[in-house]
């Protein structure tokens, strides 16, 4: 595996705005293309919330649907767009009924040599600190403690600029669609030429209300570095802040991955996660596990792998289902992950 498909993999957690999409017009300076993958992922053992498994597996799979362009207004000015949605599985496993489309992205926006500006569903600023580490099955949690810096956001204003080939700068703001739900943020990444790269970000948000009560305020640091080095790429991030300073609910998380790619079309791959709230001084855990993944890429459009992940949750210790903030783990079994994905 080379740099060019290290940073594939690095980037499979971004939005697949077209590695593998195919251009199905263009003319006059205006292009559109279509792109999507249709992914079957299988767990056994256990489910990958860590709930005890009744039957054989439970069918995670999914289908996805993108399609993104670009327009040329003047020789220093364009405009862009992207849509992607996604489709589950009915799972008669699960009893999780989950066969409509989901909107996952909807933003247009323009570009030049001030950078880009988007507006609509879209990731936020702090996103591309945690998609340093977000690079393998199950990775990704430093993005969910807090709406101004997660992905996937309504009524987000996005500006994206590059400096000197080594600095990436994005600032983002949140237009909540109700009372006192508004958010920022900002986050940047320098690359060093040996390969090194630092990033740093801040986010915050208001938390709206609960019936009549107003709830108090959110806000989240987030530092991450990565390495890339041939066919070696390693990153860890760190965030920490406040889920709402009002109530006295903190958290904290810190994640760990690793890939190394074969020149054969194998890569492994592997992780650490471990999150947790403090509720006015009890500590919850909202993940704790290690993950180790082997990837076979037949070519670049379609592969086949396999996860394990070890789950170190004591299960009296996760966050209980009646917490505004409950995480997405509820039990404590291990999972193994079958999957094969055909990218397009």
């Amino acid at each position: 595996m080379n740099k060019t498909l290290i940073a594939l993999a690095v980037s499979a957690a971004a939005v697949a705005t077209g590695a593998n999409a195919a251009n199905v017009y263009s003319s006059e300076g205006t292009e559109l293309n279509i792109g999507g993958r249709a992914e079957f992922r299988g767990d056994f053992v256990g489910k990958s919330n860590g709930e005890e498994l009744d039957g054989s597996m439970s069918n995670k799979s999914r289908f996805r649907l993108n399609v993104g362009g670009t327009t040329e207004i003047t020789d220093s000015l364009s405009g862009f767009g992207f849509y992607e949605a996604e489709q589950g599985v009915t799972s008669s496993g699960d009893g999780d009924a989950n066969d409509d489309f989901t909107q996952r992205y909807m933003f247009a926006g323009l570009k030049g040599d001030f950078g880009a500006i988007s507006f609509g569903r879209q990731d936020t600023a702090a996103v591309q600190i945690s998609q340093m580490s977000d690079v393998t099955t199950f990775s990704g949690a430093q993005k969910t403690f807090i709406n101004a810096g997660n992905e996937q956001i309504n009524n987000t204003i996005l500006y994206t600029g590059e400096f000197v080939d080594a600095l990436t700068v994005k600032a983002s703001a949140v237009l909540g669609e109700d009372k006192n739900t508004d958010g920022y943020g900002i986050s940047a990444i320098y690359t060093l030429p040996m390969g090194v790269g630092f990033g740093l970000g801040y986010s915050a948000n208001d938390n709206g209300y609960i019936g009549n009560v107003k709830q108090g305020s959110g806000d989240a640091f987030i530092a991450g570095i990565n390495y890339t080095y041939e066919s070696l790429y390693l990153a860890g991030t760190y965030t920490t802040g406040d889920y709402d300073d009002k109530a006295n609910v903190e958290f904290d998380g810190v994640e760990l991955a690793a890939v190394y790619g074969f020149n054969n079309g194998f890569s492994i791959m592997g992780a650490y996660q471990n999150t947790e709230f403090k509720d006015n001084g009890t500590k919850y855990t909202k993940s704790d596990f290690f993950e180790i993944t082997g990837d076979y890429a037949f070519n670049k459009n379609i592969n086949a792998y396999v996860s394990y992940l070890i789950n170190n949750a004591d299960k009296d210790d996760l966050v209980p289902t009646t917490k505004v903030y409950s995480g997405d783990f509820k039990g404590d079994e291990d999972t193994l992950r079958l999957g094969l994905k055909y990218s397009f």
